[in-house]
């Protein structure tokens, strides 16, 4: 048997959320040469087993380490619709932190690189899972904390893709460099990591998921669900307040209230309505600290000096003052519209906010000044 040790610096710098390889390089604890490199298929690990039941083990049997369990249910991107039949694989270390190996592994498998602790299962009619293992060890001598690898396939969506690792609330590994780490590197939103409990020398836990909006077959859901906390993000200020600057939204003015608008085109009237439908609000606020940002994403990937003039002629036509318009780099950006969970298909997505917790979500609504006036008092009666 081998163990080899990813090495975790490079984790954040090779990991994608497209079907791509999810591996930085390995540092083999034998002599066995790993000149070939890793798969560069994410997905083609459902091709290896074809899962007939909704629990799965990862560790064997015979694995020593502490017990562990872990359910939960998997809901559709809506948050709320149990999601049947969705493919799950997971990954993890040993006790020890490292990736255990028979040695006689194509060096170009999965096989290799994720060692032999690895579970495949697919979720029942009620969207449930449970994987039953052993407690991870860390890295030695690195700083990220215990974690079990894992991603989905589910039939509503385009492809297979991966969500955030595992991780334990009393892990003293679990901090807030991590958590960053997470969001701006990887586009994932925080979760707080799974609480466990001891019951009998196996430890429990439970952790329900949410399929990522970004992957649907049909843009129906796009944005972070009411309730989910904002994280800091830092776009280009092209109007308002913050001109010429990378100011952060969420850091500046998470504390207030307002709307964040991510739209993939600011050429229709549909948008000028809602900007200037905003600006009325802003001026009127008085001494309430209400904020409004338009987000614009740049679906074609323009070079900044175009997507300035192409903002500002729609700020100066638009007549505002206080709207601030922004933009980001693309529509897959994973510190901003993936972070957000912004559909990319999806031509508005409007998110008001306050106190850095989102209280409506308002997709390419028939009419935004109806509609706005309506989630005006999502602001007036949110938390």
């Amino acid at each position: 048997m081998l163990e080899y040790l990813f090495i975790p610096g490079l984790t954040w710098l090779l990991t994608t959320c497209q079907p791509t390889a999810r591996y930085p390089l390995s540092q083999a604890t034998s002599p066995v040469s790993t000149t070939t490199g890793p798969p560069t298929c994410d997905c083609c690990v459902f091709d290896e087993k074809i899962p007939v039941s909704w629990q799965t083990r990862i560790a064997p049997d015979t694995a020593q380490g502490q017990p562990l369990q872990i359910s939960g249910t998997v809901y559709e991107s809506d948050g709320k619709t149990p999601a049947p039949n969705v493919l799950m694989y997971f990954y993890q270390t040993n006790a020890r932190g490292y990736y255990a190996k028979l040695g006689t592994e194509p060096r170009s498998s999965h096989a290799w690189w994720h060692g032999y602790s690895r579970g495949w299962l697919k979720t029942d009619a009620k969207g449930r899972y449970r994987i039953n293992t052993i407690r991870p060890g860390p890295y030695p001598r690195e700083t990220i904390p215990a974690h079990i690898h894992f991603y989905v396939s589910a039939p509503s969506q385009r492809t297979c893709y991966y969500l955030s690792d595992f991780v334990f609330q009393d892990d003293p590994l679990l901090t807030e460099s991590y958590w960053y780490k997470v969001e701006q590197l990887e586009g994932l939103p925080r979760y707080g990591g799974v609480a466990l409990t001891n019951q009998n020398g196996t430890l429990n836990g439970r952790r329900d998921i949410v399929l990522l909006s970004q992957f649907d077959r049909l843009p129906n859901q796009s944005g972070l669900q009411i309730g989910s906390d904002c994280p800091a993000f830092d776009p280009y200020h092209v109007w308002g307040p913050d001109r010429n600057k990378r100011t952060c939204p969420m850091c500046a003015y998470g504390l207030g209230e307002g709307a964040m608008i991510w739209t993939r085109s600011v050429a229709s009237d549909t948008l000028r309505e809602i900007a200037m439908f905003w600006e009325r609000q802003l001026r009127q606020r008085g001494s309430r600290p209400l904020k409004a940002f338009i987000i614009y994403t740049n679906p074609d990937r323009r070079p900044a000096s175009e997507v300035r003039q192409l903002l500002e002629s729609f700020a100066e036509k638009a007549g505002l003052r206080e709207v601030a318009v922004l933009y980001v780099r693309s529509p897959e950006e994973k510190s901003t519209t993936f972070l957000y969970a912004i559909n990319p298909a999806v031509t508005t997505t409007v998110l008001l906010y306050k106190r850095r917790k989102v209280v409506g979500n308002l997709i390419n609504p028939p009419s935004f000044a109806t509609s706005l006036a309506q989630q005006m008092r999502y602001l007036d009666e949110g938390p």
